[in-house]
């Protein structure tokens, strides 16, 4: 099932015809990364929240073939989503992963294990009211678009990052959980296919 960013009806006027349509450059290897396909991934347990919620702010480094992006994560402002996404950090489920959608002037995107041949994680999470707004860096998570509609709390694997600012995302409810903090030339340089190499935790700070 394929997970894609929902434009809101206010956006159409102004957007790119493509803009938020599904992207038909996807082809699968022959092969699935058995190393991934083999992790057991779960969502995030109570105590994996309250501890994203206690350490604030986190930062991760994303290496991608066209260089590094750094975001900051906010597990105060989005302690589940925060902790969701580390748990998958450190599991490595990002290495290896492409950018399978990119809108210019409105995000990128990644995160989607049919892209490398690997199966879903098999789990969501609920979507959070973040104070986090949707300026632009801003990291937040996809949702599932299923029979003409956004399917809300339905979050799993898939991120995008914003090329502009994008306050209409507020108004439909998707969870913002950071920003970028460095390597947004790299954003804005990412084309359908660049991938991410490894990501990791590169540091944190209470806050």
């Amino acid at each position: 099932m394929r997970m894609i960013l929902v434009l809101a009806a206010l956006m159409l006027a102004a957007a790119p015809a493509s803009a938020g349509a599904p992207l038909v450059n996807r082809a699968r290897p022959k092969r699935p990364d058995s190393t991934t396909a083999a992790m057991e991934l779960k969502p995030p347990t109570a105590a994996e929240v309250a501890a994203a919620k206690k350490q604030g702010k986190v930062k991760v480094k994303i290496e991608t073939t066209k260089g590094a992006i750094e975001v900051e994560l906010d597990g105060k402002a989005a302690p589940l989503t925060v902790a969701n996404f580390l748990n998958l950090v450190k599991a490595g489920f990002y290495n290896g992963i492409p950018f399978h959608r990119v809108e210019p002037g409105f995000v990128i995107q990644a995160g989607d294990p049919a892209a490398v041949g690997r199966p879903p994680v098999g789990f969501t999470i609920p979507d959070e009211k973040s104070p986090v707004k949707h300026t632009k860096g801003t990291i937040a998570m996809a949702r599932t678009y299923r029979g003409g509609q956004m399917v809300p709390n339905s979050g799993s694997t898939q991120f995008y990052i914003t090329l502009a600012d994008t306050p209409h995302l507020d108004a439909i409810g998707f969870t913002a959980f950071g920003k970028v903090v460095s390597g947004m030339d790299v954003v804005q340089k990412i084309a359908v296919g660049d991938k991410i190499v490894k990501a990791g935790v590169v540091g944190k700070r209470r806050g």
